[in-house]
């Protein structure tokens, strides 16, 4: 998971300029919820910040009226993320903050969209706040779905609150059968109080990183092949390890740096494992 700066736009100008265009009917509920909306969105980035999100479960029912909920939903199916709408701009630059355009909530895919860290349906008055949208691929966008956590060990990490990156949680091992294979885990460091480890185990299933760093790994490890062949046997070993460090330098929890720390330290992979299909 990679870590994001907390958009600089405020969730009432966001709000403002999406139903700016509205129709007179619409815009009448729309202005009435003004206030409500900046109030949620205060409750929303304090408990991202504490990553209690699961406290904010009576913004459910808010607003009641079936109305006001569907209209708070448009704002941004249809007033933001739609081309040539008024919210349009505020939804590219949330999609453009990620680095190298790279999805933050599995740290590989290109970002293609927005996801709701608590969902627009169940969470109507956040549809269009700034720190309840995390650019991501479509893929985890997909897969988290319309899920709500209800208790703080069932919250996704949120790229704009949680950073994880400065410590190693992401491994690899190697099964040492033929053709070579790496497996993706978790082992959070042990200073990390259980809330937190329990969340990154939960981000890591969710999004179903292991499957995908998985398939990734069996690619570059099929060119690697042809790579390792071609070097002297006494240097292989130092070439994994080469590569482990400069990848990890980037980022210690790049899945790259997790699988060449695994093949460097495999006996079995570096003394010809590599090789036998």
């Amino acid at each position: 998971m990679w870590t994001l700066p907390v958009p600089a736009l405020s969730a009432r100008t966001v709000y403002l300029t999406c139903i700016s265009k509205s129709r007179p009917k619409a815009m009448t509920r729309l202005m009435a919820l003004e206030e409500e909306v900046v109030n949620a969105a205060d409750r929303f980035e304090t408990a991202a910040a504490a990553a209690t999100l699961h406290t904010l479960a009576d913004l459910r029912a808010k607003p009641a009226d079936k109305t006001d909920r569907a209209e708070l939903k448009k704002n941004y199916t249809q007033r933001m993320s739609r081309k040539g709408n008024p919210g349009r701009d505020e939804y590219d630059k949330l999609k453009a903050a990620a680095p190298l355009g790279r999805c933050p909530l599995c740290g590989h895919r290109d970002v293609e969209t927005l996801d709701h860290q608590l969902p627009k349906t169940a969470y109507p008055l956040l549809s269009v706040v700034p720190f309840n949208l995390v650019p991501a691929c479509r893929s985890c966008n997909t897969v988290k779905g319309e899920t709500v956590p209800t208790s703080a060990v069932e919250q996704t990490l949120h790229p704009y609150f949680d950073d994880v990156g400065k410590e190693k949680w992401l491994f690899a091992r190697v099964h040492e059968v033929a053709p070579a294979a790496v497996e993706f885990y978790v082992n959070p460091p042990s200073a990390w109080d259980t809330v937190l480890t329990a969340r990154v185990h939960g981000h890591f299933r969710t999004f179903e990183l292991a499957s995908l760093y998985g398939s990734q790994a069996a690619r570059e490890m099929s060119s690697l092949r042809y790579v390792l062949k071609r070097k002297a046997p006494s240097v292989v070993g130092d070439y994994l390890r080469d590569e482990a460090a400069g990848l990890a330098e980037e980022d210690p929890n790049l899945w790259r740096a997790a699988m060449y720390q695994a093949l460097a330290d495999s006996s079995w992979y570096i003394n010809g494992g590599f090789a036998l299909e």
